[in-house]
This record gives structure tokens, sequence and C-alpha cells, in this order.
């Protein structure tokens, strides 16, 4: 299948395009400049697979929580190439994506991203099933989570994991997995995409949107008002 996939919901946004059996991934670690970077992007990575907008089966993205920008900037760009070749669009929950990697583990698994200001996106998965519905919350509270169901060995994934990883271990947690390097979320995504093809899901409405946890410093602004 020919398909493209963004993660923007961390400060790194990552962009992957997939033709068949090739793959082409770019990382995009630029700040404010991801707005002027990301059509260059996906055109770079769907000429490295031989393929257009226009070919695409589907695109996919991590649909939130996460940074406000990224995932606003993501939408924008999968609902043009939409609009323009009407190609659909599926949406993965960001946390979910990062998880999915280690649904067969067996282990207790943390999926973060860090929301600034000592807190954190979050939600805790075992065996492929979420035990903790993602949060807007503190390395205090899935400290408390981890210990009352008795967690034993935990992997922490997510864009932010070495950042959560050193909170708990300061609280006194002793029972995580490091890992080597994180996985691709892309990856994920074009896996979930397909299944939920497979299982002929819905892909996302005209008016579907980011999923956000957390209001914008504008509405909060505006409500203080």
């Amino acid at each position: 299948m020919k398909s493209l996939a963004i993660d923007s919901a961390a400060s790194c946004m990552v962009i992957a395009a997939r033709n068949d059996d090739l793959t082409a991934t770019l990382s995009l670690d630029i700040g404010m400049k991801q707005s002027q970077k990301i059509l260059p992007a996906i055109d770079y990575v769907l000429e490295q697979v031989g393929t257009t907008p226009a070919d695409l089966d589907y695109t996919v993205l991590t649909s939130g929580p996460g940074t406000f920008t990224g995932l606003r900037l993501a939408f924008s760009a999968l609902k043009a190439i939409e609009l323009a070749h009407d190609v659909p669009i599926y949406g993965v929950p960001s946390l979910d994506a990062y998880a999915f990697p280690f649904r067969n583990f067996g282990e207790t698994v943390v999926s973060v991203i860090d929301a600034k200001k000592d807190q954190f996106f979050a939600a805790v998965y075992k065996n492929g099933k979420c035990e903790l519905e993602a949060e807007d919350t503190t390395a205090d509270r899935i400290f408390e989570f981890l210990n009352s169901t008795s967690a034993g060995s935990t992997i922490v994934t997510g864009s932010d994991a070495e950042i959560f990883s050193e909170a708990l271990t300061e609280k006194g947690y002793s029972g995580i997995k490091r890992l080597e390097s994180q996985p691709n979320a892309t990856d994920a995504l074009f896996a979930i995409a397909e299944s939920m093809i497979a299982q002929k899901k819905e892909p996302l409405k005209d008016y579907d949107g980011p999923i956000y946890l957390r209001k914008s410093e504008a509405e909060i602004a505006l409500e203080n008002k």
C-alpha cells in the first residue's frame, strides 16, 4: 500500500512515507520552523519511495494528545491532501501509538508525552489493554497508580520516556525496564491504520480534529479575563 504517516504529538515531528516494502522517514526537531517545513518534508519522503499525494491509499496521524501546534499542522496538511485527492485520514491516539509495539510483552507500559510545567500526558497499558486512560497528569499520580496495582516490571515509552523515567526514579519507583532506544511511532501508525482498514473502520470525518486534554494558553487567558 502507498501511505503517509505523521507523528506530531511531541516537539520532534516524524513524517514517514511507505510504498509497499519501501519506507522513508524524516524527523523535524526545529521548533516553530515546522510550519515552514512540513509540506516540503511530505513531498521529500513521498519522492524517496516513488509516490505522490494523488497515489496514496491512506494517510494516518497521531490524533492527540500532544503539542497544540504540531497536531494542528499535521491535521491541516493531511486534510489538504484529503480534499485535493480524496485520500482518507485515519487518526490514532498518540499514547496508543507509542504503546502499540509493546502490546504483547506482558509487562506494564506507561506511554508519556512531556506536557511541560511538571505535567505529562500519560496512559497505562498491559497486554495491549488500557488500564489507565490518557490524562494530563503528574509523575506522582502515575507513581501512585503503579504502586497500587503492583505493576512490577514497567516499560516507559513515548517521545519523553527518559524524562518521565527519571521522575519516577526520583520518587523511588524501582520497576522501570530501560529501553536502549524508542520505537518509531510511524511504524505503529502504519500497522494500526491498516488494521483499521481491514476491519472496515471509518476514517476521520471532515469535522474531526485533534484530541486535546488541556486548554490552550489563549483559552485559559480568555477565561481569566
